[in-house]
């Protein structure tokens, strides 16, 4: 049975024939409208939801062709389908201009009840399910859009330390590989840093892992808005240790970004009561620098970091280090 939202537009010029095309579809549950010009035809089109048109070729002032060729060329009326309605001319070159503009079908004159009705529910039942494919590709699209954010949403999960914000050890370990080996191909220089707040233990016991968290947000959004450029990479390690990454960075200019960055935490004044050396939280940094090849160990330049941020801290902490 043919739905009952189907609407129906009749467009012919002569009344006698709208009577009987209406009659001949009456009671085939649908919502039949007539007209008796293009014109007319054309702002119910614009206005309103049309499933299917009847329209005949032959009318005064603007055929049925010229109906079909503006109703394709309007995005809200091309899909429509339009089924001719014609007392002549069954010539192919005739026919082939109504299917070139967008026709279904073709009905002559004088018009079988039966064919008539037998036309239109075919023709409805294939925009109903026309209008199916559509809604569910669309709900499809949707669908994919849902996953692709969702798989944005896990990889950021799965890359992103949970409590600052910047990269967590497993990002810094891919964003490692990657820029080393770019490194070596572009042979230029290759800086890290190594960050570590000093007496983060005293912090936490003296203030409680609320406040201690708190430090550690803070800290890790001053070392991000300290860095310059979109290639230079912060990560937390765990704890209290962050590394930075900055390719194509010589020895002075990673000196320069980690002067910036101990200074800038130092202008946090952060209070730490419990450290009677340095009223403030404060970080050590050591520095790695050197220009990649494919036989130096690259695990063996983190690990000069590291050993240049042990100087730091044992020659008495808030300051930077150069491994040399």
């Amino acid at each position: 049975m043919i739905n009952h939202s189907t609407n129906i537009l009749i467009v012919d010029d002569t009344k006698a024939n709208l009577i009987s095309l209406e009659a001949i579809l009456e009671g085939e549950d649908l919502n039949v409208m007539t007209v008796s010009n293009g014109n007319d035809a054309l702002k119910i089109l614009l206005k309103g939801k049309i499933d299917i048109i009847l329209l005949d070729v032959q009318m005064p002032g603007m055929n049925g062709f010229e109906v079909a060729e503006l109703m394709r060329a309007n995005n809200k009326t091309k899909n429509i389908p339009i089924i001719f309605i014609t007392a002549i001319n069954k010539e192919e070159e005739y026919i082939f201009k109504g299917y070139e503009l967008g026709a279904v079908d073709y009905l002559y004159k004088p018009i079988s009840n039966e064919i008539l009705k037998s036309k239109v529910k075919v023709f409805i039942k294939l925009n109903e399910q026309a209008k199916i494919i559509e809604e569910k590709t669309k709900a499809l699209e949707e669908k994919i859009v849902q996953l692709e954010l969702t798989e944005k949403k896990l990889n950021r999960l799965i890359r992103i330390d949970e409590l600052t914000g910047v990269y967590n050890r497993r990002a810094f370990e891919e964003i490692f590989d990657l820029e080393w080996a770019r490194t070596i191909r572009s042979n230029g220089s290759f800086s890290a840093l190594m960050i570590d707040i000093d007496n983060f233990k005293v912090f936490n016991d003296t203030y409680g892992h609320l406040k201690g968290d708190n430090c550690l947000k803070n800290i890790a959004k001053i070392i991000e808005r300290t860095l310059k450029r979109i290639t230079d990479k912060v990560a937390r390690l765990g704890g209290e240790e962050f590394v930075v990454l900055l390719p194509e960075t010589d020895s002075k200019g990673a000196e320069l970004i980690a002067e910036e960055i101990r200074k800038n935490i130092e202008d946090l004044k952060i209070v730490n009561e419990g450290v009677e050396t340095y009223e403030f939280v404060t970080v050590s940094i050591g520095i790695s620098s050197i220009i990649p090849t494919k036989f130096i160990d690259k695990n063996e330049f983190i690990d000069q970091a590291d050993k240049a941020l042990y100087t730091a801290k044992k020659n008495g902490r808030n300051m930077v280090y150069l491994y040399r």
